[in-house]
């Protein structure tokens, strides 16, 4: 609690100006007067996806999105403060983990741009056309050439920009893996960095809650990372998954703490595949090769149902989510 606030005038400027005394005690006072009602107002951004599809039409209580004449997503967000400044920080605050989330459901990576061109081209009827069927898996949840959400997502979307999500290991996940799919969508030469953070999205989902058991000969705790990657994505997979994620493991160690790539040649209309003991088959591969494209959708259908899973906490429900075979399965929509 502030008791008092202090001026020290320096340098003059009561010669410059004679009042500022009764300056800055109107100002205190305007200041202590609004300290506990911040106004509240809509901020709005545009946002880039990769590849360009935009986000149908979508309205919440604190955020909404929609499609572009421009090709681009606008994204709103409600946010309270005492000035410009102080709104646009609480906005970008806001912003950054809903594209994350947003991300993650989505398979696709946002990147805010700061044009002003275009205008929301979805029709008031048009909006909150709800993706019904959540256990998509391949490719991107899409109709009419527009990015799709659940109920449950909008819900947690809404959640997320009130920061009412509880467990924040789910919004450090969704970080990494945006991140990852940032490089995974731009940088097709790096696909052994966004193969390593994939992993570690997984690994900050199943982060233990506690301080896990220690190992009776060396007194280290024992942490079991490789085996709750592979046990999180058989949960939600089914056992058909646990050889990708063990060698999704594998090959991350090996990346980081020994500098083994996968995508060790650069990818040419024609090669001859050169011998190397570290590739895959024991043969230098071309990039294309080590495209993580199974564990990215793996491991944002993971997330998602992670999130699904957190919603129906948040709101008591009890039980854990169905695993579910890794399949693509047909998409319906309704209101």
């Amino acid at each position: 609690m502030i008791a008092a606030v202090q001026f020290n005038l320096q340098y003059g400027i009561q010669d410059i100006h004679p009042d500022i005394e009764q300056m800055l005690r109107a100002c205190v006072k305007e200041a202590v007067k609004r300290k506990d009602q911040p106004s509240e107002h809509f901020l709005s951004t545009q946002v880039r996806t990769f590849p360009q599809i935009p986000l149908a039409h979508y309205r919440g209580r604190n955020w909404y999105c929609g499609p572009l004449t421009n090709g681009q997503t606008e994204i709103g967000i409600s946010v309270r403060g005492f000035d410009d400044a102080d709104l646009r920080h609480e906005f970008a605050v806001r912003l950054v983990p809903l594209m994350d989330a947003l991300s993650c459901m989505t398979n696709v990576a946002f990147e805010e741009v700061h044009d002003r061109e275009g205008e929301v081209s979805a029709r008031p009827e048009d909006a909150n056309q709800f993706l019904v069927e959540e256990d998509w898996l391949d490719g991107f949840p899409t109709r009419d050439h527009l990015l799709r959400l659940s109920a449950a997502q909008l819900q947690f979307c809404e959640e997320l920009v009130e920061e009412r999500t509880g467990d924040n290991r789910l919004t450090r996940a969704a970080s990494i893996f945006h991140k990852a799919m940032g490089i995974y969508r731009n940088l097709p030469e790096a696909h052994d960095v966004a193969m390593a953070l994939l992993v570690s999205s997984l690994e900050s989902v199943d982060l233990p809650q506690s301080n896990p058991a220690s190992c009776l000969t060396c007194s280290q705790p024992r942490y079991k990372i490789s085996q709750r990657v592979v046990d999180l994505g058989r949960k939600h997979l089914g056992p058909g998954v646990e050889r990708i994620f063990k060698e999704s493991y594998q090959r991350r160690s090996k990346y980081l703490h020994a500098g083994k790539v996968v995508a060790s040649q650069p990818v040419t209309s024609h090669f001859i595949p050169q011998l190397d003991p570290d590739g895959i088959e024991g043969c230098a591969t071309p990039s294309a090769a080590g495209n993580p494209k199974n564990l990215m959708e793996f491991t944002s259908f993971v997330i998602r149902r992670e999130m699904l899973f957190n919603d129906q906490s948040v709101h008591g429900q009890t039980g854990e989510p169905d695993a579910l075979p890794g399949r693509l399965c047909r998409m319906s929509l309704g209101t």
